[in-house]
C-alpha cells in the first residue's frame, strides 16, 4: 500500500508540477506564418470574389467552437455564417475585395491575430453599386499543419462625414 502511494505521489510530483510554458514562434517561423496566412486570406478573398461560400469558408474551423460576429452584430456558428454569406452572394452580380491594410500579432502556441482593413466593391442584381470599407479581425490557429480561422469579428466602417460647401 505504501509503495503504491509513494509511486502515485512520485508521478504527481514529476508530471503534475512541471509547468509547461507555451512556445513562442521564432522570427523565421513568424515570417513563414505570415506567408502561409496571406495565402489562406487570398483563398478566402478569391471565394468572396467568386461569390462562393463553400470556397470562402474552407479555411474556417467547422466546429461548435467557431464564432463569427457579423456586420449586423449577430454571433453565429460556422454553418450559419456560411449560409448567410451564400444568401448575401445570391443578391450580388459581382464583388471586388481590396486590401487596404493588414497586420499580424503572434501569440504563443501557434495562434495569430490578423486584423484586416479593406474595401468591398459590390454590384447587386438590382444594378445598385455600393463600396464599403470593412474591418475584419481573424484569429488563426495552426491545426494539423494548416492555418485555420477559429474566430472572426467583422465591422463595417462608417462613411466619413461630408460637409456641404455653401
Amino acid at each position: 500500500m505504501k509503495i503504491n502511494l509513494l509511486f502515485v505521489l512520485t508521478l504527481f510530483l514529476l508530471f503534475g508540477c512541471v509547468k509547461q510554458e507555451p512556445t513562442q514562434m521564432t522570427n523565421q517561423e513568424q515570417e513563414t506564418a505570415k506567408k502561409e496566412i496571406k495565402d489562406v486570406v487570398k483563398s478566402i478573398t478569391q471565394g468572396l470574389e467568386n461569390l462562393n461560400a463553400e470556397t470562402s469558408f474552407k479555411p474556417y474551423l467547422n466546429s461548435p467552437d467557431f464564432i463569427l460576429f457579423t456586420v449586423q452584430g449577430s454571433m453565429v456558428n460556422y454553418q450559419r455564417a456560411k449560409d448567410e454569406h451564400a444568401a448575401w452572394f445570391n443578391t450580388l452580380t459581382s464583388l471586388k475585395v481590396t486590401t487596404i491594410k493588414e497586420e499580424f500579432r503572434f501569440l504563443p502556441d501557434n495562434i495569430v491575430i490578423f486584423p484586416w482593413l479593406g474595401k468591398f466593391e459590390m454590384i447587386f442584381k438590382t444594378g445598385e453599386q455600393l463600396t464599403v470599407d470593412f474591418c475584419v479581425t481573424m484569429i488563426f490557429r495552426k491545426i494539423d499543419n494548416q492555418w485555420i480561422v477559429i474566430y472572426q469579428q467583422t465591422s463595417q466602417v462608417p462613411p466619413a462625414m461630408q460637409t456641404k460647401e455653401g
